[in-house]
């Protein structure tokens, strides 16, 4: 009797598993492939179809997306960045870039489909992926030019209600990954940005990290994930102070931080400061309340670790006084011992150009008023100029591209007395000079492609 009553419990436990309890993926290919949704509510309206492609991950954790959304006369396909949050959840990412939208554009309708994938196991149909939204509720998003033409009001109208209101579930179609050269630069932030901030080198394993509330306590929670791990799990910001500290891996490190919710006073706005110890001591902030992750469900920070080679050779070692601050190798001032504060940056691009001239001429000055604005230049990678000031009378460089592509970058270094980090770029190459406005802050860089074609 003993044994029947084991099997019965044990077969009794299984039955709740697989009935009582929520699927969750436990396979890293289940989100992999495509899948697809069709609404149509009504016989004499057309359908509302919805196909996502889902590429292989990186990290088992960033995973690639186009998504293509079409309805009667409309037709929009859109790249976006999904974020796993733990095993049966895809986060959302807020920007999805359009490559198609016509006849018209959705503009910040978009955002209504912020929040996460949720995968689920049904008796039918097998598996499906369902949206659950971050709900802006009390907040109108009107799309400009709703009425601008007639013919398309009904059609926007339609469009904008389902983003906003109807449960979306999308069924798997297949598992094969999506494929496609745009997949690299989604991962590594290059002129868009699709959440991933831009690499950070850090020469210790250990990160500090604080987590504040920009605005006030309002009951916002976050989650946070390392290379897939979950390091918090719905934690209100009242007790981030919990959290103190991250151990890297040695390579590449991905942290995404989640809006779990939009608290009391939409949105989130947690901010998260974190800091590289060793011999370039940095803080580095990512914001849900910046103006690129405003209503964002994901954001991710991307830490590179390499330990340090070994010392083989025994140097005199000169004792150094306990009470001696450390001081930060930077070229604008610092107090001794307090890292200086840099948010995590994106780059922006200005323009690109082509020349068929391989030496190019580069003059960076101030056409308003001098405010102390520092800015560096890199080109290829390589520092040109370094901590130097934007004045009236302006500074020239000479350049010497490579064949093919030549990335130019501009990055602030101060924001000045008047923000943010304003220039004038004039660029004379081939006989011609062409102009360019430079705005850069703690957030974001300028870059300029120039393309040397001889």
């Amino acid at each position: 009797m003993s044994y029947l009553n084991s099997y019965v419990r044990f077969l009794g436990v299984w039955m709740i598993l697989l009935i009582g309890f929520p699927w969750t993926a436990s396979a890293q290919s289940v989100w992999t492939g495509t899948w697809s949704l069709s609404y149509k509510p009504w016989p004499h309206i057309p359908a509302i179809d919805i196909t996502l492609q889902i590429a292989d991950p990186t990290a088992n954790m960033l995973y690639p997306a186009k998504l293509e959304l079409t309805h009667g006369t409309f037709n929009g396909e859109y790249e976006l960045l999904l974020v796993k949050k733990n095993d049966g959840q895809l986060g959302v990412g807020r920007n999805k870039y359009p490559l198609v939208e016509e006849p018209f554009g959705l503009g910040p309708w978009m955002m209504y489909l912020n929040g996460v994938l949720e995968c689920q196991q049904t008796d039918t149909t097998g598996e499906r992926l369902v949206l659950k939204r971050l709900w802006l509720d009390n907040f109108g998003i009107f799309m400009r030019g709703l009425y601008d033409n007639e013919f398309y009001t009904n059609t926007k109208a339609f469009l904008r209600d389902f983003l906003y209101r109807v449960d979306i579930a999308l069924e798997r179609v297949d598992d094969k990954p999506w494929e496609h050269p745009h997949t690299i630069r989604m991962i590594n932030t290059d002129t868009i940005y699709y959440g991933v901030y831009d690499p950070i080198k850090s020469d210790r394993d250990v990160l500090s990290l604080t987590i504040q509330d920009e605005e006030r306590y309002d009951r916002d929670t976050v989650s946070i994930v390392h290379n897939g791990k979950i390091l918090a799990d719905r934690l209100p910001l009242e007790q981030a102070m919990a959290l103190d500290s991250i151990t890297l891996d040695t390579g590449e490190n991905y942290l995404a931080f989640f809006a779990d919710n939009y608290g009391d006073l939409p949105p989130n706005t947690a901010k998260f400061i974190i800091g590289t110890d060793g011999d370039n001591g940095q803080l580095y902030g990512f914001d849900f309340s910046d103006r690129s992750n405003a209503y964002s469900t994901v954001m991710v920070a991307r830490f590179q670790y390499q330990p340090k080679a070994p010392i083989t050779t025994q140097l005199p070692v000169t004792p150094v006084p306990d009470a001696l601050p450390r001081t930060i190798d930077r070229d604008e001032p610092a107090t001794p011992g307090t890292p200086v504060y840099t948010k995590g940056r994106r780059n922006q691009r200005i323009g690109q150009l082509t020349v068929s001239a391989e030496q190019v001429m580069l003059e960076l000055r101030d056409e308003q008023v001098e405010d102390g604005d520092v800015i560096s230049l890199e080109v290829n990678g390589a520092v040109v100029a370094n901590g130097m000031e934007v004045t009236q009378q302006g500074r020239r460089f000479g350049v010497t591209l490579k064949r093919g592509r030549n990335r130019i970058v501009f990055r602030a270094e101060n924001l000045g007395r008047i923000p943010p980090n304003t220039a004038v770029l004039l660029v004379d190459a081939d006989g011609e000079q062409r102009k360019f406005h430079l705005s850069t802050d703690f957030e974001r860089n300028n870059v300029l492609d120039v393309i040397f074609h001889p």
